[in-house]
């Protein structure tokens, strides 16, 4: 059985002076899940690094961010350029390490818990895809000390499995980490009381996604369509938009999303990431994707609290029909307002979480004599 974590507070473990930790991000996503981690163990007088990867607006995220970085590798769009570019960042993650004399690799990619592996480093991988992210979990698992899921978790991966009472999401958006800034109303020239709406298309070009499918390129305009009838729309893509849809592609800083969803109408789109994201800031989020009813932490969003609802491509047709129903409740977020504090409630600010479970000792093998 997974374990559930529950590390003491109280600051550092006391026969640890300094932890150096090496975080390997890349995905935009994990640049917000590890952000408030870095800040808490720096805060803590321990050392960090970071190994990025040029992917999306993660690099820009992180300047925007402030933080140092060194960047290894790009997208690859088939299995042999993605296994390519997974030995680069396996051999810079073991330069990095050894420079570092890091004490434990934190990561939610493969090379960040192979490189440990390789160097007789601890390492903490997270997930909350699981077993469903095919050829993505399984390079990874075997290699990691610890394998760290939300406590939804429906898998269990034995006596190296800790389980937290939360949410990737709750690592960012959590209340201790987030106050949504109204004055994105003001950039975005939504004037007060008009209802606007958020979708999301991913590329679907991630090692997990090979072989997976979202939304149907004929529905995303018919989508788009009904939701400029009832209001606003802003469109963030990972990939290119047509011609005509570019005016609506969101504009801000990449950073600036997180407060636009937080007062939006509906998201609407095939993003896992975002469809949770939109759970924990209250709003109600349709998505159509091949994933669905196959993630643990999306299938309790989805049954416990209401917060989001799923479609399988070819059932397409069918998130169209609800977006139609959910377009005629204006007060939407208001009737889910009570499942969003219960959610708060049941979930904890995982950020903290893993600053206590890594000075705690993760628990990983004794960390290196120094």
């Amino acid at each position: 059985m997974g374990r559930q974590g529950r590390p003491a507070r109280g600051g550092r473990h006391p026969e640890l002076l300094v932890v150096r930790v090496l975080f390997d991000i890349v995905h935009p996503a994990h640049v917000h899940f590890f952000k408030h981690m870095i800040r808490g163990l720096e805060k803590h007088g321990h050392q960090t690094r970071i190994v990025a990867r040029d992917k999306d607006v993660t690099n820009a995220l992180l300047d925007r961010l402030g933080f140092s970085y060194e960047t290894v590798g790009k997208p690859k769009k088939n299995l042999l350029g993605m296994a390519g570019e997974l030995l680069r960042r396996d051999l810079a993650l073991a330069k990095v390490a050894r420079e570092l004399r890091a004490d434990v690799i934190v990561t939610r990619n493969p090379a960040g818990a192979q490189a440990g592996r390789l160097l007789g480093i601890p390492s903490v991988f997270d997930t909350d895809d699981g077993k469903a992210a095919g050829v993505h979990f399984w390079s990874a698992a075997p290699f990691a000390h610890v394998i760290t899921t939300p406590d939804c978790a429906d898998e269990d991966y034995g006596h190296r499995h800790v389980k937290y009472p939360g949410y990737k999401q709750t690592a960012y958006l959590h209340p201790n980490h987030f106050t949504p800034d109204r004055g994105v109303l003001g950039e975005l020239g939504v004037n007060p009381g008009e209802r606007y709406f958020i979708v999301r298309f991913v590329a679907m070009g991630a090692s997990h996604d090979v072989g997976e499918g979202g939304l149907p390129a004929s529905v995303k305009r018919t989508l788009v369509d009904k939701l400029r009838a009832r209001g606003r729309v802003f469109i963030s893509s990972e990939g290119a938009l047509p011609e005509d849809l570019q005016p609506l592609r969101f504009s801000l800083p990449p950073d600036r999303l997180h407060d636009a969803l937080a007062f939006a109408d509906l998201l609407v789109g095939d993003s896992q990431t975002m469809m949770a994201e939109a759970a924990v800031l209250g709003t109600p989020s349709l998505r159509v994707s091949s994933w669905t009813g196959r993630l643990a932490y999306l299938t309790e969003l989805e049954e416990r609290y209401g917060l989001t609802f799923a479609y399988t491509p070819a059932r397409a047709q069918e998130l169209v029909a609800h977006v139609e129903r959910w377009l005629m409740e204006p007060s939407l977020r208001t009737t889910l307002a009570d499942s969003h504090q219960r959610l708060l409630r049941d979930k904890v600010d995982i950020a903290d979480w893993f600053v206590r479970f890594l000075e705690a000792g993760a628990p990983l093998p004794t960390y290196r004599q120094r």
